[in-house]
């Protein structure tokens, strides 16, 4: 049976509740052990509230379980014990995010009145703090990790250097032109990726809460002081972009940096030094108590936190190299099935025959036959749904 998504691309399953979206390619695929590892060692075949994600097996109190309706609009969100009393009354269906969370759609016309939402947002240059306050309760907080802008800028000099390289052999060629680099509103490509990437986290929780608000910090840079970057303009082009895309979908509230600081402390909220420490406290802190303060809305306790990883990219296909050959893994895809999406073992980046290679969650690479693999999906990389040394990774708050 062909696979089904909603009309805003949330996965719907086809079997039973437990089991990952059916966003994957077409292979034939069996089960049983691998490469000496076992078929079920992914732990995404579970959701928030039903007692893996906890350290004492119960439940996580509040409202984690996301909703929509009919038609595919966020409504508020509902608690574990609701949504399965609405599965079981077939009254809703099962599904899951790109975050991996588990999620309702209903399948009758309910009401659309849903209570102020807002998405506070800690940016940054590595690493990125998201967070959605329904109510007076934080739904959810994600630590968002930024792809590497330095190695996308290497690959870029290197292409220049072979470009320029060819157009000076004795040949024909098309002549350098310059006025492709003087389009308005032209953004350099390592910080496009940036924004692209931020904007595909931001689009993930508009599709899932009903947000009213965003809240954010707005970074500046003194033009008139500073003026040894040039190519600073092309952040501020980036930066317009993510605000009028904002501006589109929301109410807009920005923040200044020496506000950010006060307005934590005002909530009691740590922060961690430790910039790539996985943990509520490192980025998510500050975009919950700006999220807080839109509404002055009392202090609240963090709520589920997960850690996704965007810094994947991969191998595309390059048109010369100075030995003049194309090296064979440098497709976009592999077997009709395109790098990056995430399986059962971790995050496929490329085969050779009949055995695809994939990265777990602290980057190391691996090696599976394919046949063994049971799914696949274009789901973000997080930290839920792996294991390490045989045991869940807990949760840090």
């Amino acid at each position: 049976m062909k696979p089904k998504t909603t009309r805003q691309g949330l996965e719907e399953p086809m079997d039973a509740p437990l089991i990952p979206g059916a966003s994957a390619e077409s292979f034939n695929a069996t089960n049983g052990n691998i490469g000496g590892e076992p078929a079920d060692r992914s732990m995404s075949l579970s959701h928030w509230g039903s007692g893996y994600h906890s350290q004492s097996g119960a439940s996580i109190s509040g409202h984690n379980v996301f909703v929509i309706d009919v038609d595919g609009k966020p409504l508020t969100p509902t608690t574990n014990a609701k949504a399965r009393k609405l599965m079981k009354g077939n009254q809703a269906k099962p599904i899951w995010n790109k975050f991996g969370l588990f999620g309702i759609q209903m399948l009758v016309e309910v009401g659309d009145k849903t209570p102020a939402t807002i998405l506070g947002v800690d940016l940054g240059t590595k690493y990125e703090g998201y967070t959605v306050v329904v109510g007076t309760e934080n739904n959810l907080s994600v630590m968002w990790k930024l792809p590497d802008k330095k190695q996308l800028v290497r690959k870029m000099e290197e292409r220049k250097q072979l470009r320029m390289t060819r157009r000076r052999r004795n040949c024909r060629r098309r002549e350098w032109k310059a006025a492709n680099r003087e389009k308005k509103g032209y953004i350099a490509p390592s910080q496009l990726m940036m924004v692209q990437s931020r904007l595909k986290a931001m689009n993930e929780f508009f599709k899932c809460y009903p947000i009213t608000d965003v809240a954010l910090e707005d970074v500046r840079f003194n033009h008139r002081d500073k003026r040894g970057n040039g190519q600073f303009s092309t952040m501020e082009v980036g930066k317009k972009m993510i605000f009028d895309w904002i501006r589109d979908r929301a109410d807009m509230h920005l923040y200044l940096g020496w506000q950010t600081p006060e307005i934590r402390e005002h909530y009691e909220y740590s922060k961690s030094s430790r910039k790539n420490a996985e943990t509520f406290s490192a980025h998510c802190s500050d975009a919950l108590a700006l999220a807080l303060d839109v509404h002055r809305q009392p202090r609240v306790e963090p709520g589920p936190f997960i850690v996704v990883d965007d810094t994947y990219r991969p191998v595309r296909r390059k048109l010369h190299y100075t030995q003049g050959t194309r090296r064979p893994y440098s497709a976009g895809t592999f077997d009709g099935i395109r790098k990056g999406a995430m399986c059962e073992f971790g995050q496929m980046c490329g085969g050779t025959r009949n055995r695809i290679y994939y990265r777990d969650w602290n980057n190391k690479r691996w090696k599976v036959i394919l046949n063994g693999i049971a799914w696949f999906s274009h789901n973000f990389k997080t930290n839920i749904q792996f294991m390490i040394d045989g045991k869940e990774r807990m949760l840090e708050v």
